[in-house]
C-alpha cells in the first residue's frame, strides 16, 4: 500500500484465536486455549514483518476477541492505534460490523476488525471483488479458520464508500 495514495485502504478481517470449549460458561466469557494464543501472536508477526499497522482496531467485546487483540498486539511493539471494543461485532451480523466500518474516519488507511464466524466469513466473502485470489475466496466461502485474517485492499476516497466487492481479497493468513 503506498503512503502517496490517499485513496488505498487495507482491510483485515480476523476470526478469533482457537477458544475453550463452551464447558456450561456464557459464550462471551470463552477464552483462549495456548493454540489460540499462540495464532494471534504468529498474525502480530505476520503482519509487523509486512511493515503493516492497523491504526484503527475493532474489536468484538467477547474474551477470546480481546485476547486474540492482546496476541496480536504482543507481536508489534509501540503499537499506537486506536482499539475499541463492540458488542454489535458479537452479536450483530454482517450488516452491523460493515457500519462499523465504514464509521472509520478516513485518516486511518488500515483497519483491523477482529470477530466471529459466520459473520467475519460472510463480510470477507461480500467485500471481495473479481480480481481476489481464487484460493483465498474459495476459503472464506468455506469459513474462517480460527486465528484467519483476510487481507484485502482498494482503492476507496474513504471507508463510508465501502461496498459490495469494493476491495480485493490477496490471501487470508492461517497461523
Amino acid at each position: 500500500m503506498s503512503a502517496s495514495d490517499p485513496d488505498s485502504r487495507l482491510l483485515l478481517i480476523m476470526r478469533h484465536g482457537k477458544a475453550e470449549s463452551g464447558g456450561g460458561q456464557p459464550d462471551q466469557e470463552r477464552t483462549l486455549v495456548e493454540k489460540g494464543w499462540a495464532q494471534a501472536r504468529l498474525v502480530g508477526e505476520y503482519l509487523e514483518s509486512q511493515g503493516v499497522r492497523p491504526t484503527r482496531v475493532l474489536v468484538s467485546d467477547a474474551e477470546r476477541t480481546r485476547e486474540t487483540w492482546e496476541g496480536v498486539q504482543a507481536s508489534m511493539p509501540g503499537f499506537d492505534g486506536k482499539v475499541t471494543f463492540h458488542e454489535e461485532i458479537y452479536s450483530g451480523g454482517t450488516g452491523e460490523v460493515l457500519e462499523l466500518i465504514r464509521d472509520v474516519k478516513a485518516k486511518h488507511a488500515v483497519v483491523l476488525v477482529v470477530g466471529h464466524e459466520p459473520t467475519m466469513a460472510h463480510l470477507v466473502t461480500g467485500l471481495a471483488d473479481d480480481d481476489s485470489d481464487p484460493a483465498s475466496a474459495a476459503q472464506a466461502r468455506i469459513g474462517m479458520p480460527t486465528g484467519g485474517t483476510a487481507v484485502l485492499s482498494g482503492a476507496l476516497p474513504t471507508w463510508a464508500e465501502l461496498g459490495e466487492e469494493s476491495l480485493t481479497l490477496h490471501t487470508i493468513v492461517r497461523p
